[in-house]
């Protein structure tokens, strides 16, 4: 399937109140000129214009638009300093209780590794070709879905990295970039500030090709875990989605992997 059909099967399958965005970096002025996507006008912070792909926003940044340093050296977009790196800057905030734990949250952050000139940051139905990393910000319910579609192929979701700061950039975005992986984010103060995030929403980055493999592990796994309601919902989408469906792909109600399973009922005091 195209970008297009995995983004429609993914609003499909799950009730999703934002666009999943998609995200792709240029490393040259002339792979970004030569993208087709209005550039923006005002200078604002990552996060933000994530927010505004999220709301069906098309549009595409270079370094001059950076209007959070955090961000712009998460995605590459500038080096971070000395101070960085160390942990000092950190120590200024309040934020940890010791230069030693700043230090161990900068060691930690997984930046990107390449100069970057600049980003596509766009609804991901609207992406021709594929894009480098797929945000979703949604609710828990979601993210329970997605993780069971993506343990479908490749079992537990390991070793995910969250503490609350720089979320959408490095949680969501430099780390699965560099680490090719999925990861999930609780957001930051930040974000939660600047872009107005529902207080009900959680952040999820990826790799677009572990996207794909979410999307047939939710398709996969309607029957044993999706209850009646929620395949009632999927149904009515099916019936009304511009789509070449699959013939394999058949909804069964009535039937979940834990029929029988659980007990209830007085206790046999005998």
């Amino acid at each position: 399937m195209n970008v297009k059909e995995n983004a429609k099967w993914l609003e499909i399958l799950l009730d999703l109140k934002r666009n999943p965005v998609g995200v792709k970096f240029f490393l040259s002025k002339e792979e970004y000129d030569n993208f087709d996507a209005p550039e923006n006008t005002n200078i604002l912070p990552y996060c933000v214009v994530v927010k505004r792909a999220s709301d069906g926003k098309c549009q595409k940044i270079h370094k001059g638009h950076s209007g959070c340093m955090g961000s712009a050296w998460a995605l590459g977009l500038a080096e971070p300093t000395k101070e960085v790196l160390s942990g000092e800057r950190r120590s200024n905030y309040g934020t940890y209780k010791d230069k030693g734990i700043c230090r161990k949250i900068s060691k930690n952050m997984v930046y990107c590794q390449h100069d970057t000139y600049g980003l596509a940051i766009m609804p991901l139905e609207a992406f021709k070709e594929e894009p480098d990393i797929v945000i979703i910000v949604t609710n828990p319910f979601n993210g329970m879905r997605i993780a069971q579609g993506y343990a479908y192929k490749h079992g537990h979701i390991e070793n995910i990295k969250f503490s609350g700061m720089q979320a959408i950039c490095q949680e969501c975005t430099s780390l699965p970039y560099e680490e090719s992986r999925i990861n999930f984010s609780m957001l930051c103060a930040g974000t939660r500030m600047l872009a107005n995030w529902k207080e009900d929403e959680l952040g999820i980055g990826m790799p677009y090709r572990i996207f794909e493999d979410i999307i047939e592990g939710l398709k996969k796994t309607v029957n044993p875990l999706e209850r009646n309601k929620g395949k009632k919902k999927i149904e009515q989408k099916i019936k009304t989605a511009d789509l070449n469906l699959n013939d394999d792909f058949n909804i069964e109600y009535n039937s979940n992997y834990d029929d029988k399973v659980y007990k209830g009922g007085l206790v046999n005091k005998n």
